[in-house]
């Protein structure tokens, strides 16, 4: 009996810790600095800004950015990116098509203080982006 209920108090605790985890992101605006284990260097201010309602926006870098997410503990997935078609160097143009690929990758998030990693499939991290909202 004192098993089941430690086992219970286990998964309440972890249940709760996953919806406070996937609580942490929405109102909170992030830019990228480091992508595919290579530092994130854009001389554009490129962010991603998670809304309450389950929407993100931002820039890329040369474009404006949005679409869904939706989280479930520390899971996150996110929707197709729309984006607006303005033109832009070549290099700013791969940059931000990198970004939305390996948005389309992550399937995982921590987020510690001021610092957030999304990580793919299988656990790699594929991005790491740093608060820019906090005071």
């Amino acid at each position: 009996m004192a098993h089941r209920i430690k086992t219970a108090s286990a998964v309440i605790f972890l249940a709760l810790t996953g919806v406070a985890q996937a609580e942490m992101l929405p109102g909170s605006e992030w830019a990228p600095t480091e992508m595919q284990a290579q530092p994130f260097e854009s001389a554009r201010g490129v962010f991603i800004r998670f809304e309450q309602d389950g929407r993100y926006f931002g820039n890329g870098g040369c474009n404006s950015i949005r679409g869904q997410f939706v989280t479930n503990g520390d899971s996150i997935l996110f929707g197709p990116a729309a984006a607006t078609m303005m033109a832009c160097p070549e290099e700013t143009m791969k940059q931000e098509f990198d970004l939305l690929q390996t948005l389309g990758s992550v399937r995982q998030f921590d987020r510690s203080g001021t610092d957030l990693t999304l990580l793919d499939t299988e656990g790699r991290v594929v991005m790491r982006l740093r608060q820019r909202d906090w005071d």
